[in-house]
Protein backbone atom coordinates (compact mmCIF):
# COMPACT_ATOMS: atom_id res chain seq x y z
CA UNK A 1 0.00 0.00 0.00
CA UNK A 2 1.20 3.51 -0.86
CA UNK A 3 0.41 5.83 2.06
CA UNK A 4 1.15 9.55 2.09
CA UNK A 5 1.29 11.86 5.11
CA UNK A 6 0.19 15.47 4.70
CA UNK A 7 -0.25 18.52 6.90
CA UNK A 8 1.21 21.90 7.72
CA UNK A 9 4.64 22.21 9.30
CA UNK A 10 4.60 21.19 12.95
CA UNK A 11 1.57 18.89 12.76
CA UNK A 12 3.54 15.81 13.86
CA UNK A 13 3.43 13.81 10.63
CA UNK A 14 7.14 12.90 10.77
CA UNK A 15 6.64 11.14 14.10
CA UNK A 16 3.58 9.30 12.81
CA UNK A 17 5.28 8.28 9.57
CA UNK A 18 8.15 6.78 11.52
CA UNK A 19 5.79 4.90 13.86
CA UNK A 20 3.87 3.43 10.95
CA UNK A 21 7.04 2.46 9.10
CA UNK A 22 8.41 0.69 12.17
CA UNK A 23 5.17 -1.27 12.49
CA UNK A 24 4.98 -2.20 8.80
CA UNK A 25 8.69 -3.03 8.63
CA UNK A 26 8.79 -5.59 11.43
CA UNK A 27 9.50 -8.31 8.89
CA UNK A 28 11.38 -5.97 6.54
CA UNK A 29 10.46 -4.72 3.11
CA UNK A 30 8.61 -1.49 3.92
CA UNK A 31 9.92 1.86 2.67
CA UNK A 32 9.96 5.17 4.56
CA UNK A 33 10.66 8.22 2.44
CA UNK A 34 9.88 11.91 2.18
CA UNK A 35 9.67 14.89 -0.12
CA UNK A 36 11.58 16.85 -1.06
CA UNK A 37 14.86 14.92 -1.10
CA UNK A 38 13.81 11.29 -0.67
CA UNK A 39 16.18 9.88 -3.27
CA UNK A 40 19.93 9.82 -3.83
CA UNK A 41 20.83 13.29 -5.06
CA UNK A 42 17.54 14.79 -3.87
CA UNK A 43 19.15 16.43 -0.87
CA UNK A 44 20.62 19.14 -3.08
CA UNK A 45 17.17 20.04 -4.42
CA UNK A 46 15.75 20.02 -0.90
CA UNK A 47 18.41 22.46 0.28
CA UNK A 48 17.72 24.81 -2.63
CA UNK A 49 13.96 24.79 -2.12
CA UNK A 50 14.09 25.30 1.64
CA UNK A 51 16.73 28.02 1.46
CA UNK A 52 14.24 30.64 0.30
CA UNK A 53 16.75 32.07 -2.19
CA UNK A 54 14.76 31.37 -5.39
CA UNK A 55 13.72 34.44 -7.36
CA UNK A 56 11.32 33.36 -10.11
CA UNK A 57 7.83 32.50 -8.73
CA UNK A 58 7.73 29.23 -10.70
CA UNK A 59 11.21 27.98 -9.74
CA UNK A 60 10.01 26.49 -6.47
CA UNK A 61 7.27 24.51 -8.22
CA UNK A 62 9.57 23.18 -10.94
CA UNK A 63 12.13 22.04 -8.38
CA UNK A 64 9.42 20.22 -6.43
CA UNK A 65 8.23 18.49 -9.60
CA UNK A 66 11.77 17.54 -10.61
CA UNK A 67 12.33 16.08 -7.17
CA UNK A 68 9.00 14.21 -7.27
CA UNK A 69 9.40 12.66 -10.70
CA UNK A 70 12.87 11.34 -9.86
CA UNK A 71 11.67 10.22 -6.44
CA UNK A 72 8.81 8.31 -8.06
CA UNK A 73 11.07 6.76 -10.68
CA UNK A 74 13.87 5.76 -8.33
CA UNK A 75 12.14 4.96 -5.03
CA UNK A 76 8.34 4.89 -4.95
CA UNK A 77 7.55 3.21 -8.27
CA UNK A 78 10.05 0.34 -7.88
CA UNK A 79 8.92 -0.32 -4.29
CA UNK A 80 5.27 -0.49 -5.32
CA UNK A 81 6.15 -2.83 -8.20
CA UNK A 82 7.87 -5.13 -5.70
CA UNK A 83 4.73 -5.23 -3.56
CA UNK A 84 6.24 -3.26 -0.69
CA UNK A 85 4.44 -0.83 1.61
CA UNK A 86 5.55 2.76 0.97
CA UNK A 87 5.17 5.43 3.68
CA UNK A 88 5.88 8.87 2.24
CA UNK A 89 5.96 12.13 4.14
CA UNK A 90 4.59 14.74 1.71
CA UNK A 91 3.75 14.14 -1.94
CA UNK A 92 1.91 15.94 -4.75
CA UNK A 93 -0.84 17.19 -2.44
CA UNK A 94 1.77 19.25 -0.57
CA UNK A 95 2.59 21.03 -3.80
CA UNK A 96 -1.09 21.77 -4.39
CA UNK A 97 -1.64 23.07 -0.86
CA UNK A 98 1.52 25.18 -0.71
CA UNK A 99 1.71 26.41 -4.30
CA UNK A 100 -1.98 26.90 -5.08
CA UNK A 101 -3.44 28.04 -1.77
CA UNK A 102 -0.18 29.41 -0.39
CA UNK A 103 1.39 31.02 -3.46
CA UNK A 104 -1.74 31.65 -5.53
CA UNK A 105 -0.78 29.50 -8.51
CA UNK A 106 -3.41 27.91 -10.81
CA UNK A 107 -5.02 24.74 -9.46
CA UNK A 108 -5.95 22.64 -12.49
CA UNK A 109 -2.57 22.72 -14.32
CA UNK A 110 -0.73 21.84 -11.11
CA UNK A 111 -3.24 19.12 -10.24
CA UNK A 112 -2.90 17.58 -13.69
CA UNK A 113 0.91 17.51 -13.57
CA UNK A 114 0.83 14.31 -11.55
CA UNK A 115 -1.34 12.58 -14.16
CA UNK A 116 0.69 13.88 -17.07
CA UNK A 117 3.88 12.59 -15.43
CA UNK A 118 2.18 9.24 -14.68
CA UNK A 119 3.12 9.48 -11.01
CA UNK A 120 1.91 6.70 -8.68
CA UNK A 121 -1.31 7.67 -6.92
CA UNK A 122 -1.51 7.10 -3.15
CA UNK A 123 -3.91 4.47 -1.88
CA UNK A 124 -4.48 6.51 1.29
CA UNK A 125 -3.57 10.07 2.19
CA UNK A 126 -3.57 10.95 5.89
CA UNK A 127 -4.11 14.63 6.68
CA UNK A 128 -2.87 15.57 10.15
CA UNK A 129 -5.20 18.39 11.09
CA UNK A 130 -4.02 20.91 13.67
CA UNK A 131 -4.58 24.58 14.43
CA UNK A 132 -1.91 26.58 12.57
CA UNK A 133 -1.03 28.64 15.65
CA UNK A 134 -0.32 25.49 17.66
CA UNK A 135 1.70 23.99 14.81
CA UNK A 136 3.84 27.12 14.51
CA UNK A 137 4.49 27.16 18.25
CA UNK A 138 5.91 23.65 17.87
CA UNK A 139 8.00 24.71 14.89
CA UNK A 140 9.50 27.54 16.93
CA UNK A 141 10.91 25.05 19.42
CA UNK A 142 12.73 22.99 16.77
CA UNK A 143 15.47 25.46 15.96
CA UNK A 144 16.11 27.43 12.81
CA UNK A 145 12.92 27.52 10.66
CA UNK A 146 13.02 26.81 6.93
CA UNK A 147 11.72 29.20 4.26
CA UNK A 148 8.13 27.97 4.53
CA UNK A 149 8.05 28.09 8.32
CA UNK A 150 9.33 31.67 8.20
CA UNK A 151 6.25 32.71 6.18
CA UNK A 152 4.27 32.95 9.42
CA UNK A 153 0.74 32.29 10.64
CA UNK A 154 -1.24 33.84 7.77
CA UNK A 155 0.63 31.66 5.27
CA UNK A 156 0.07 28.49 7.30
CA UNK A 157 -3.63 29.29 7.58
CA UNK A 158 -3.80 29.38 3.78
CA UNK A 159 -2.07 26.01 3.58
CA UNK A 160 -4.46 24.58 6.15
CA UNK A 161 -7.42 25.74 4.06
CA UNK A 162 -5.82 24.11 1.04
CA UNK A 163 -5.47 20.77 2.76
CA UNK A 164 -9.04 20.89 4.03
CA UNK A 165 -10.30 21.62 0.52
CA UNK A 166 -8.27 18.80 -1.01
CA UNK A 167 -9.57 16.36 1.60
CA UNK A 168 -13.14 17.36 0.79
CA UNK A 169 -12.54 16.82 -2.95
CA UNK A 170 -11.39 13.22 -2.56
CA UNK A 171 -12.91 11.73 0.60
CA UNK A 172 -12.33 8.15 -0.59
CA UNK A 173 -8.55 8.65 -0.68
CA UNK A 174 -8.14 11.17 2.14
CA UNK A 175 -8.58 10.56 5.86
CA UNK A 176 -8.48 13.39 8.40
CA UNK A 177 -6.52 12.68 11.58
CA UNK A 178 -7.39 15.08 14.40
CA UNK A 179 -4.23 16.13 16.23
CA UNK A 180 -4.65 19.15 18.49
CA UNK A 181 -3.34 18.45 21.98
CA UNK A 182 -3.49 14.67 21.62
CA UNK A 183 -0.31 12.73 22.33
CA UNK A 184 1.48 10.70 19.62
CA UNK A 185 0.14 7.37 20.92
CA UNK A 186 -3.47 8.57 20.71
CA UNK A 187 -2.93 9.91 17.21
CA UNK A 188 -1.24 6.71 16.07
CA UNK A 189 -4.16 4.66 17.38
CA UNK A 190 -6.42 6.65 15.03
CA UNK A 191 -3.95 6.13 12.17
CA UNK A 192 -4.15 2.38 12.68
CA UNK A 193 -7.94 2.47 12.85
CA UNK A 194 -8.16 4.45 9.62
CA UNK A 195 -5.81 2.10 7.78
CA UNK A 196 -7.72 -0.93 9.05
CA UNK A 197 -10.89 0.60 7.57
CA UNK A 198 -9.03 1.06 4.27
CA UNK A 199 -7.96 -2.59 4.13
CA UNK A 200 -4.67 -2.60 6.02
CA UNK A 201 -5.25 -4.17 9.47
CA UNK A 202 -2.42 -3.43 11.90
Amino acid sequence: MFITFEGIDGCGKSTQARLLFELLNKEGGAVLTREPGGWEGGGTLRDIVLSGDLRHPWSELFLFMLDRTEHAARVIGPAISEGRHVVCERYHDSTLAYQVWGRGMPFEPLRDMAKLAALPEPDVTLFFKIKPALALSRVGKRGKPDSFEREGLAFMEKIDRGYRSLAEMEPRRWAVIECGDRNPAEIFAQVKDVLAERGLPL
